[in-house]
């Protein structure tokens, strides 16, 4: 059956953001503290976040269209932590703007030449990402919202990929069967793994070119994809 929409992964892929890059959360906390004069011990800033991770993480499914509310909650319960509630008013702003800044990221270059080359060649494109509503701004911000039919991220289905739920709706968004999907993403477990279970085609995006866990199809560029769906 002949390949007629193409699935990506957001971060990672398309996007790369300092978590991306392998830069811890704490890291990125202290950094944005020090801007403001504040320097406390990194174990105590990776103790509150990891805290505030086990108490909400999984509560972000709730503010579905009102994200920007589960950030103030969650920022409001690090520096709740941290002792540093009277200095909110002015850290608080500044961690959203902040966050907001990274989370845009920014394209690999290889980016919108594979994405331009697979819409001219008639494919239908689509996004499927462990993410937010706030993604969608993202990518108007990147002005990729014009490449993509469907955009389905894990806080609308209530669950992150390996989950199938995720997938499911994005194929059922694009009108077709695992069997004319191909999706390529850059985390084994996650994107090949999970794309596999539900019957897809999996390309792994293996910049790093590490060794696979097990054989598969995978490519170390983007632009590398065209050529395969070429075949």
């Amino acid at each position: 059956m002949p390949v007629r929409v193409v699935f990506f992964d957001w971060g990672g892929t398309l996007n790369r953001t300092w978590s991306d890059d392998g830069r811890p959360p704490a890291e990125f906390w202290q950094a944005i503290l020090a801007r403001h004069r504040v320097r406390l011990d990194p174990v105590a800033v990776r103790h509150a976040l990891e805290e505030t991770d086990r108490e909400l993480d999984a509560r972000i499914y709730e503010y579905l269209g009102r994200t920007p509310e589960f950030w103030h909650l969650y920022d409001d319960r690090v520096l709740d932590r941290l002792g540093l509630r009277d200095e909110r008013e002015v850290l608080a702003p500044a961690l959203e703007r902040s966050f907001r800044e990274a989370a845009r990221g920014e394209l690999y270059p290889d980016s919108v030449p594979t994405l331009t080359e697979l819409r001219g060649r008639g494919l239908t494109l689509g996004i499927i990402s462990n993410n937010n509503d706030e993604l969608l701004e993202v990518l108007r911000y990147h002005r990729l919202h014009r490449f993509f039919e469907t955009v389905t991220y894990s806080q609308e289905v209530g669950a992150e990929k390996p989950d199938r739920r995720v997938f499911d709706l994005a194929l059922t968004r694009a009108h077709c069967t695992p069997h004319e999907a191909v999706y390529v993403g850059n985390s084994w477990e996650a994107d090949y793994l999970g794309a596999r279970g539900v019957g897809m085609r999996a390309i792994w995006l293996n910049r790093l070119r590490v060794p696979p866990p097990a054989p598969c199809e995978s490519v170390s560029e983007l632009r590398e994809v065209t050529a395969l769906l070429s075949r």
